[in-house]
């Protein structure tokens, strides 16, 4: 499902083609010379999944995103199967402090953990983003169906741990699905990860 649909995105094109009549209503929101950001890391494998809104955007990113290998990189993560991409500085400085938990090292956390948004396109304030946004992009609806048809299944199951750190609006939840293994960050009960 997620996966198939992303593998339809043409090499080296920062926008899927389902995804192309919304992105023209409402493109100026978004950062669209970049690779999608809607995995990083091995979203397919990682025993923890931080779901957040959408990737952000610093003009600092600029020169990384501009630069041919780091973008072959960023399109490799949409397979799901990469470690998260520490190399990049300013992600990882923002990453590692948000989903580190019980001591692991920044090699181990890279390996098992992944962070899926909702909307694959980087913006510079993930405020400006609506409903009507979100809901409209076939890619966000591929998304949450596979929170809800796969990860969250999953985390029912214990095989997987998933924490609904920003965006829980646009995924579609809401604390009532809180278990043992799906979290909401900043409740009370959702302090081991994000």
């Amino acid at each position: 499902m997620l996966f198939d649909f992303w593998s339809e995105l043409a090499p080296q094109q920062c926008v899927h083609p389902d995804d192309q009549a919304v992105i023209s209503r409402y493109g100026e929101f978004f950062e669209l010379g970049i690779p999608p950001g809607h995995v990083n890391g091995p979203l397919k494998t990682a025993p923890v999944v931080v779901c957040y809104l959408n990737p952000g955007f610093e003009e600092a990113d600029r020169s990384i995103f501009a630069d041919e290998a780091n973008r072959k990189k960023l399109f490799g993560q949409i397979a799901g199967e990469q470690e998260f991409p520490l190399w990049f500085e300013r992600w990882s400085q923002w990453y590692l402090p948000r989903v580190r938990f019980g001591g692991r090292s920044d090699s181990e956390i890279a390996r098992t953990v992944a962070i899926f948004n909702v909307c694959a396109y980087a913006s510079r304030n993930a405020n400006h983003l609506t409903v009507a946004m979100v809901r409209s992009l076939p890619s966000s609806g591929i998304a949450r169906r596979y929170l809800h048809e796969v990860l969250l299944p999953q985390a029912r199951r214990l095989e997987r741990f998933v924490v609904i750190a920003r965006g829980s609006w646009a995924w579609e939840v809401d604390l009532a699905m809180e278990s043992e293994n799906v979290r909401f960050a900043g409740t009370s009960t959702a302090n081991s990860v994000a």
